[in-house]
Protein backbone atom coordinates (compact mmCIF):
# COMPACT_ATOMS: atom_id res chain seq x y z
CA UNK A 1 0.00 0.00 0.00
CA UNK A 2 1.78 3.49 -1.27
CA UNK A 3 1.47 6.47 0.91
CA UNK A 4 -1.66 8.30 -1.09
CA UNK A 5 -3.47 4.77 -0.31
CA UNK A 6 -2.55 5.20 3.35
CA UNK A 7 -3.89 9.21 3.44
CA UNK A 8 -7.12 8.57 1.60
CA UNK A 9 -8.19 5.67 4.14
CA UNK A 10 -7.26 7.95 6.82
CA UNK A 11 -9.19 10.56 5.84
CA UNK A 12 -11.98 8.49 4.92
CA UNK A 13 -11.77 7.19 8.74
CA UNK A 14 -11.27 10.34 10.25
CA UNK A 15 -14.55 11.77 8.45
CA UNK A 16 -16.48 8.83 9.46
CA UNK A 17 -15.64 9.43 13.07
CA UNK A 18 -17.14 13.45 12.62
CA UNK A 19 -20.10 12.14 11.15
CA UNK A 20 -20.58 9.36 13.92
CA UNK A 21 -19.65 11.85 16.38
CA UNK A 22 -22.47 14.48 14.99
CA UNK A 23 -24.93 11.44 15.05
CA UNK A 24 -24.29 10.52 18.23
CA UNK A 25 -25.16 14.01 19.41
CA UNK A 26 -27.74 14.44 18.18
CA UNK A 27 -29.03 11.27 19.74
CA UNK A 28 -27.80 12.45 22.85
CA UNK A 29 -29.85 15.47 22.44
CA UNK A 30 -33.61 13.83 21.98
CA UNK A 31 -32.68 11.40 24.75
CA UNK A 32 -31.89 14.09 26.84
CA UNK A 33 -35.18 15.79 26.27
CA UNK A 34 -37.24 12.56 26.30
CA UNK A 35 -35.94 12.28 29.83
CA UNK A 36 -37.92 15.40 31.17
CA UNK A 37 -41.28 13.75 31.00
CA UNK A 38 -41.73 11.51 33.82
CA UNK A 39 -44.26 11.33 36.64
CA UNK A 40 -43.36 12.64 40.09
CA UNK A 41 -41.94 9.69 42.30
CA UNK A 42 -44.50 8.27 45.04
CA UNK A 43 -47.62 8.72 42.03
CA UNK A 44 -47.81 5.25 42.34
CA UNK A 45 -49.32 5.46 46.19
CA UNK A 46 -51.50 8.69 45.25
CA UNK A 47 -55.49 8.94 44.88
CA UNK A 48 -56.65 9.04 41.13
CA UNK A 49 -57.52 12.66 41.17
CA UNK A 50 -53.79 13.43 41.88
CA UNK A 51 -52.75 10.87 39.23
CA UNK A 52 -54.99 12.36 36.72
CA UNK A 53 -53.83 16.04 37.77
CA UNK A 54 -50.55 15.01 37.08
CA UNK A 55 -51.05 13.74 33.65
CA UNK A 56 -52.75 16.89 32.75
CA UNK A 57 -49.10 18.44 34.01
CA UNK A 58 -47.18 16.64 31.20
CA UNK A 59 -49.46 17.51 28.30
CA UNK A 60 -47.30 20.80 28.11
CA UNK A 61 -43.84 18.77 28.06
CA UNK A 62 -45.21 15.83 26.08
CA UNK A 63 -46.09 18.58 23.33
CA UNK A 64 -43.01 20.47 23.79
CA UNK A 65 -40.42 17.43 23.44
CA UNK A 66 -43.20 16.11 20.21
CA UNK A 67 -42.27 19.98 18.70
CA UNK A 68 -38.75 19.52 19.46
CA UNK A 69 -38.12 16.28 18.24
CA UNK A 70 -39.74 16.90 14.68
CA UNK A 71 -37.05 20.30 15.00
CA UNK A 72 -34.47 18.15 16.02
CA UNK A 73 -35.29 15.54 13.30
CA UNK A 74 -35.23 17.86 10.56
CA UNK A 75 -31.72 20.04 11.45
CA UNK A 76 -30.15 16.36 11.48
CA UNK A 77 -31.38 15.51 7.61
CA UNK A 78 -29.97 18.61 6.76
CA UNK A 79 -26.76 17.56 8.47
CA UNK A 80 -27.33 14.37 6.87
CA UNK A 81 -27.38 15.96 3.43
CA UNK A 82 -24.72 18.03 3.87
CA UNK A 83 -22.32 15.76 4.90
CA UNK A 84 -23.45 13.23 2.52
CA UNK A 85 -21.23 15.27 -0.54
CA UNK A 86 -17.97 15.15 1.43
CA UNK A 87 -15.23 13.73 0.82
CA UNK A 88 -12.87 15.70 2.70
CA UNK A 89 -12.55 18.50 5.66
CA UNK A 90 -11.01 20.95 6.88
CA UNK A 91 -10.58 22.96 10.07
CA UNK A 92 -12.82 25.56 9.32
CA UNK A 93 -15.69 22.84 8.44
CA UNK A 94 -14.94 21.52 11.49
CA UNK A 95 -15.65 24.46 13.54
CA UNK A 96 -18.90 25.69 11.67
CA UNK A 97 -20.24 21.76 12.16
CA UNK A 98 -19.40 22.26 15.97
CA UNK A 99 -20.86 25.66 15.89
CA UNK A 100 -23.90 23.87 14.16
CA UNK A 101 -24.01 21.23 16.74
CA UNK A 102 -23.91 23.48 19.74
CA UNK A 103 -26.57 25.18 18.61
CA UNK A 104 -28.84 22.41 18.94
CA UNK A 105 -27.50 21.07 21.65
CA UNK A 106 -29.58 24.02 23.00
CA UNK A 107 -33.21 22.33 22.53
CA UNK A 108 -32.72 20.62 25.97
CA UNK A 109 -32.75 23.59 27.78
CA UNK A 110 -35.45 25.38 25.63
CA UNK A 111 -37.67 22.72 26.15
CA UNK A 112 -37.69 22.92 29.60
CA UNK A 113 -38.10 26.58 29.59
CA UNK A 114 -41.16 26.66 27.34
CA UNK A 115 -42.65 23.31 29.49
CA UNK A 116 -41.98 24.32 32.65
CA UNK A 117 -43.60 28.25 32.43
CA UNK A 118 -46.89 27.77 31.18
CA UNK A 119 -48.47 30.45 33.14
CA UNK A 120 -48.87 33.38 30.61
CA UNK A 121 -48.63 35.40 33.58
CA UNK A 122 -45.30 34.19 34.32
CA UNK A 123 -41.96 36.60 33.10
CA UNK A 124 -40.03 32.96 32.78
CA UNK A 125 -42.79 32.37 30.30
CA UNK A 126 -42.36 35.09 27.69
CA UNK A 127 -38.69 34.56 28.35
CA UNK A 128 -38.92 30.72 27.61
CA UNK A 129 -40.99 31.65 24.37
CA UNK A 130 -38.21 34.13 22.95
CA UNK A 131 -35.53 31.72 24.18
CA UNK A 132 -36.91 28.51 22.11
CA UNK A 133 -37.80 31.11 19.07
CA UNK A 134 -34.18 32.35 19.19
CA UNK A 135 -32.29 28.89 19.44
CA UNK A 136 -34.19 28.13 16.51
CA UNK A 137 -33.06 30.87 14.65
CA UNK A 138 -30.10 30.74 15.66
CA UNK A 139 -29.43 26.57 14.76
CA UNK A 140 -30.84 27.95 10.90
CA UNK A 141 -28.24 29.98 10.97
CA UNK A 142 -25.32 27.99 11.54
CA UNK A 143 -26.74 25.77 9.06
CA UNK A 144 -26.95 27.97 6.26
CA UNK A 145 -23.40 28.99 7.44
CA UNK A 146 -22.08 25.04 7.03
CA UNK A 147 -24.12 25.01 3.60
CA UNK A 148 -22.34 28.08 2.02
CA UNK A 149 -18.85 27.18 3.23
CA UNK A 150 -19.37 23.52 1.56
CA UNK A 151 -20.72 25.49 -1.80
CA UNK A 152 -17.97 27.74 -1.92
CA UNK A 153 -15.73 24.82 -1.17
CA UNK A 154 -17.55 22.38 -2.96
CA UNK A 155 -14.36 21.71 -5.88
CA UNK A 156 -12.09 20.87 -2.63
CA UNK A 157 -14.62 19.05 -0.51
CA UNK A 158 -17.24 17.58 -2.54
CA UNK A 159 -18.15 14.73 -4.42
CA UNK A 160 -20.08 15.76 -7.66
CA UNK A 161 -19.39 19.43 -6.83
CA UNK A 162 -21.79 20.30 -9.88
CA UNK A 163 -24.57 19.01 -7.91
CA UNK A 164 -23.55 20.49 -4.66
CA UNK A 165 -25.83 23.85 -4.62
CA UNK A 166 -28.88 22.05 -6.04
CA UNK A 167 -28.95 19.18 -3.45
CA UNK A 168 -28.43 22.05 -0.35
CA UNK A 169 -31.40 23.92 -2.10
CA UNK A 170 -28.54 26.43 -1.56
CA UNK A 171 -30.50 29.14 -3.80
CA UNK A 172 -33.52 28.80 -1.30
CA UNK A 173 -31.09 28.74 1.55
CA UNK A 174 -29.16 31.83 1.06
CA UNK A 175 -31.98 33.93 2.05
CA UNK A 176 -31.85 33.08 5.31
CA UNK A 177 -28.64 35.60 6.04
CA UNK A 178 -31.42 38.33 5.39
CA UNK A 179 -34.74 36.42 6.68
CA UNK A 180 -33.29 35.48 9.99
CA UNK A 181 -32.05 38.98 10.51
CA UNK A 182 -35.54 40.33 9.93
CA UNK A 183 -37.00 37.93 12.10
CA UNK A 184 -34.61 38.96 15.29
CA UNK A 185 -35.22 42.59 14.71
CA UNK A 186 -39.40 41.56 14.86
CA UNK A 187 -38.68 39.66 17.68
CA UNK A 188 -36.85 42.66 19.46
CA UNK A 189 -39.68 44.80 18.74
CA UNK A 190 -42.30 42.90 19.74
CA UNK A 191 -40.33 42.85 23.24
CA UNK A 192 -39.84 45.85 23.13
CA UNK A 193 -44.06 46.83 22.53
CA UNK A 194 -44.61 44.68 25.64
CA UNK A 195 -46.73 42.50 22.91
CA UNK A 196 -47.33 38.56 24.34
CA UNK A 197 -44.18 36.99 24.00
CA UNK A 198 -46.58 34.15 22.07
CA UNK A 199 -46.32 37.10 19.07
CA UNK A 200 -42.82 35.64 17.82
CA UNK A 201 -44.09 32.19 17.67
CA UNK A 202 -46.45 34.04 14.78
CA UNK A 203 -43.32 35.78 13.32
CA UNK A 204 -41.40 31.97 13.17
CA UNK A 205 -44.95 31.01 11.01
CA UNK A 206 -44.53 33.96 8.85
CA UNK A 207 -40.82 33.11 8.10
CA UNK A 208 -41.73 29.25 7.60
CA UNK A 209 -44.09 30.14 5.09
CA UNK A 210 -41.86 33.28 3.02
CA UNK A 211 -39.32 30.08 3.07
CA UNK A 212 -41.49 28.03 1.74
CA UNK A 213 -43.17 30.20 -0.94
CA UNK A 214 -38.82 30.32 -1.99
CA UNK A 215 -38.64 26.93 -2.45
CA UNK A 216 -41.61 26.40 -4.05
CA UNK A 217 -40.23 29.21 -6.72
CA UNK A 218 -36.88 27.83 -7.19
CA UNK A 219 -37.93 24.21 -6.16
CA UNK A 220 -41.73 23.60 -7.73
CA UNK A 221 -40.82 19.49 -8.09
CA UNK A 222 -38.95 19.08 -5.04
CA UNK A 223 -40.14 18.89 -1.31
CA UNK A 224 -38.17 19.95 2.17
CA UNK A 225 -39.15 23.50 2.87
CA UNK A 226 -40.47 24.28 6.07
CA UNK A 227 -43.51 22.29 7.10
CA UNK A 228 -45.92 25.15 7.83
CA UNK A 229 -45.11 26.40 3.66
CA UNK A 230 -45.55 22.75 2.78
CA UNK A 231 -49.08 22.65 4.82
CA UNK A 232 -50.58 25.49 3.28
CA UNK A 233 -49.68 24.20 -0.23
CA UNK A 234 -50.76 20.93 0.60
CA UNK A 235 -54.51 22.75 1.49
CA UNK A 236 -54.16 24.95 -1.48
CA UNK A 237 -53.63 21.35 -4.07
CA UNK A 238 -56.75 19.96 -2.28
CA UNK A 239 -58.51 23.15 -3.00
CA UNK A 240 -57.68 23.27 -6.41
CA UNK A 241 -58.52 19.51 -6.44
CA UNK A 242 -62.19 19.76 -5.46
CA UNK A 243 -62.73 22.64 -7.23
CA UNK A 244 -61.62 21.05 -10.41
CA UNK A 245 -63.64 18.20 -9.38
CA UNK A 246 -66.54 20.08 -8.96
CA UNK A 247 -66.88 22.22 -12.61
CA UNK A 248 -66.54 18.70 -14.05
CA UNK A 249 -69.31 17.57 -12.59
CA UNK A 250 -71.04 20.33 -13.54
CA UNK A 251 -70.20 19.69 -17.07
CA UNK A 252 -71.47 16.34 -16.73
Amino acid sequence: MNKNDEREIKKEFQLERIILFSDAVFAIIITIMVLDIRLPEGIRHADPSHVKHAFFELIPKALAYGLSFFLVSKFWLGHLRIFSHLKDYDPKLLAYNLIYLFSVSLFPFAVTLISGNINPESPAYGWGIYTYAAIILITTLSQTVLSRYLVIHRERLCFEPEKVIEALKYKVLKYNFITIPLATVLFIIIGCLGYPAYYSMGGLAVYGFIMGRLYSKHYPKQTGGPVIANLYNAIKNRRAIKHRNKKLEVKE
